[in-house]
């Protein structure tokens, strides 16, 4: 399990920067939903990590994470929530008696929801380790866990689902990419396709039609890393590749996201020059856009995210690094027949942060909140309503010890952000799994 990092060493692993801002953002308005107090999903005082969440049509959010069963083996849990109510007691996903870890949730509007987790396939951790799957389908409970990769130089699942209930996984293996799906009714996922040759920090999305798209990291010919994106449809196999950043220049940490109209598709990444920029090119009907970088130009930015909504139009969301131990979250937008528009400065005290729309078209944004002081750490969390202004940011919870947030957001605005909260700095240190819902 990922050992507790310091602070320092953390803000240290980013890049640094000088930073100018551009505008403030206002209070809260009284009639956003409110975040229910955090609680505890993991075990209290077990060593718990990894947390992603999820949020089905109705409301009920799930939470899975890897959990420290034994000096050896971790194991992956889940636990849910519908609208009102209360956290379930943990339910184990993976086999108690095999190292898992790297879960991914998904949940689609009728309540199906779809988890992977890499596992090693046998005891013996020499015999490698597989993809997994396990499905909970509405009103019913978990099923036995499948396997859905062969076993060997398998590393980082990535899951994706769209309204219907498909599901697809990505994972790398052996230096290529590859693929499985769960298409919606199906109790099997279908046989392994081939994403590409090579490639890392692999990222998935599925849109409404069942076409799969991915993007990920090459190196090239001049050893440089090149962003590179592909798609398959429903039932078809991945197309040749398109390489979407410049030469000469590394490109790293790619995002993928679908719209909810399915008609565009959004990928953003990380340039390396003089300064770390933010660049994005969207595909339509007509093909690939000119790529743009819509970061600032003078300030250091990592950790892209996106969405699109139901018309087409995008948002963005960055961490910039201010200096060696702090950084802020960014912003800006771009209509579905335009170009991105000067980015925003959401908060000059925050990182990683992650994004969610819903079908209104309001967009959500929470991060994380790190102190170098006595203060407690926090979760904070902002709003945009289509046409209007971001507001906030809110305070989700104000904890000591606080990390790695995730944000998941359904169709009517309700979401759930799940963090980690640990006791101490070591590998065997309690740390929980905490989780708020907005509703």
């Amino acid at each position: 399990m990922t050992q507790a990092r310091s602070r320092i060493a953390f803000r240290l692993a980013v890049v640094t920067a000088v930073v100018t801002t551009t505008s403030a953002v206002t209070t809260l308005p009284a009639q956003a939903a409110s975040w229910t107090p955090p609680a505890t999903v993991s075990a209290p005082d077990g060593v718990a990590s990894q947390q992603q969440a999820a949020i089905d049509g109705a409301g009920t959010a799930t939470v899975v994470w890897a959990e420290r069963r034994t000096a050896d083996i971790d194991v992956i849990k889940a636990a849910r929530r519908a609208p009102g109510g209360s956290w379930s007691a943990p339910v184990t996903l993976s086999n108690p008696e095999r190292d898992a870890d790297e879960p991914q949730i998904v949940a689609a509007p009728d309540g199906l929801v779809v988890a992977a987790w890499m596992e090693n396939a046998t005891a013996s951790a020499a015999d490698g380790r597989r993809v997994m799957a396990a499905t909970l389908r509405p009103g019913g409970s978990w099923d036995a866990a499948r396997a859905v990769s062969a076993a060997g130089g398998v590393s980082r699942p990535r899951l994706a689902s769209n309204k219907h209930g498909d599901a697809i996984v990505a994972w790398h293996q052996r230096n290529g990419l590859r693929s499985s799906r769960l298409n919606a009714g199906a109790t099997s996922w279908g046989t392994p396709q081939p994403i590409a040759g090579s490639g890392r920090q692999h990222e998935v999305a599925l849109d409404f039609s069942g076409t799969a798209h991915a993007a990920w990291k090459d190196t090239d010919s001049e050893g440089i890393d090149r962003i590179k994106a592909s798609r398959a449809t429903r039932n078809g196999a991945w197309e040749t590749a398109t390489t979407l950043s410049r030469a000469g220049r590394h490109g790293e940490q790619p995002a993928v996201v679908t719209g909810k109209d399915g008609s565009t598709v959004q990928v953003l990444w990380v340039l390396r020059s003089s300064v770390r920029v933010v660049q994005a090119a969207h595909r339509t009907s007509g093909g690939w856009s000119q790529v743009q970088t819509i970061s600032d130009k003078t300030r250091n930015a990592v950790r892209p995210e996106g969405v699109l909504d139901g018309q087409g139009n995008a948002t963005a969301v960055w961490q910039v690094n201010l200096d060696s131990t702090q950084s802020g979250v960014a912003a800006a937008g771009r209509p579905a027949s335009g170009t991105w528009g000067t980015p925003e400065q959401l908060t000059t005290a925050g990182a990683a942060p992650q994004i969610g729309v819903d079908d209104g078209r309001t967009v959500h944004v929470v991060w994380l909140v790190n102190r170098t002081t006595d203060a407690d750490d926090r979760v904070e969390a902002v709003l945009r309503p289509p046409s209007g202004t971001w507001s906030g940011p809110g305070t989700v919870a104000a904890e000591n010890e606080l990390w790695s947030v995730g944000l998941a957001v359904d169709g009517s605005g309700r979401a759930v952000a799940v963090w980690r909260q640990t006791v101490g700095p070591g590998d065997t240190d309690p740390s929980r799994v905490r989780a708020s819902v907005a509703e």
